[in-house]
């Protein structure tokens, strides 16, 4: 009998407090101004900023259900609030993934340089350099060797600067303590 409903404890979705729901609105807020930091963009095709910084706390706070949420809603209200281009569901399920993939990877997990880089690698290879990439053929219609060159320098070159501002923003004193405090 105990097992029954140790079981059903585990199916049925957690219910979210007050202060998560806030939490995640506030973390919704902060990355809707993290993305309008200038990045270096290279024309349409690639792009270096600091938006997985929100990603990645986002998953290592809230899990990669409710990151997976916060990024998708956060993608939406941004895309909203900028007006310029036009919508493309496929960048909002990158993002969502995205978020999910840090959540995945980092949650109620020690947190190491390894798993960090294990975090940004996967984001890196099926978002950026896969899926991304496959938005931006449909989208423009270019051929995959006028665009991948760019797209897989930038990514190489992003990897390791990202891993290592992730690490070190994770491993700071002051954020672990935040982590611990306010993580689900």
């Amino acid at each position: 009998m105990n097992k029954k409903v140790d079981v059903e404890q585990n199916i049925r979705p957690r219910k979210v407090t007050t202060s998560q729901l806030t939490l995640m609105a506030v973390m919704i807020a902060a990355r809707i101004v993290l993305s309008f930091i200038p990045s270096l963009n290279f024309g349409n095709l690639a792009e270096i900023g600091l938006g997985f910084v929100g990603t990645a706390f986002s998953g290592i706070l809230f899990g990669p259900l409710f990151a997976l949420l916060v990024s998708t809603v956060t993608d939406l209200i941004t895309f909203f609030i900028s007006g310029s281009g036009f919508f493309f569901p496929g960048f909002t399920l990158s993002a969502a993934l995205g978020g999910w993939i840090y959540g995945w990877v980092l949650w109620r997990k020690p947190i190491s340089w390894k798993r960090v880089f294990v975090a940004v690698l996967l984001v890196t290879l099926i978002i950026n350099l896969g899926l991304n990439s496959v938005w931006i053929r449909m989208m423009y219609g270019r051929a995959w060797a006028a665009f991948m060159p760019m797209r897989i320098v930038k990514n190489l070159i992003s990897l390791p600067i990202n891993t290592i501002i992730l690490t070190f923003l994770f491993k700071s004193p002051t954020i672990e303590k935040l982590i611990r405090k306010y993580q689900f």
